[in-house]
């Protein structure tokens, strides 16, 4: 199969198996790049970047347009590497549940 058109393929679901992505890009010799979405984020809410620089188990860098924050449980962003709620906005996160 030619796989020559194909430039990059986004993954998502779950976390991105290491040995999944090397098998991928033996196969296609294309990266298998990692994404991170939520129903309520549909497709995808960050992405790690397509010239394969990315490093698997990140979710990458937020979408075009798309912010994002750790908060903790009073709304306060959080620094780096803490953990609290992943809060996002942008032009993809829903605006929220019918008749809720």
């Amino acid at each position: 199969m030619d796989f020559s058109p194909l430039k990059a393929v986004v993954a998502g679901g779950m976390a991105l198996q290491d040995a999944v992505a090397q098998r991928w890009e033996k196969l296609t010799g294309k990266p298998l790049i990692e994404g991170y979405g939520l129903s309520e984020t549909s497709p995808v809410l960050c992405c790690n970047p397509l010239d394969n620089t990315h490093r698997l188990g990140f979710i990458g860098l937020p979408m075009p347009d798309t912010e994002i924050a750790i908060l903790d449980d009073d709304g306060n962003e959080l620094p780096t590497g803490e953990r609290g709620e992943l809060c996002a906005r942008g032009p993809q996160v829903m605006k929220g549940y019918w008749r809720s």
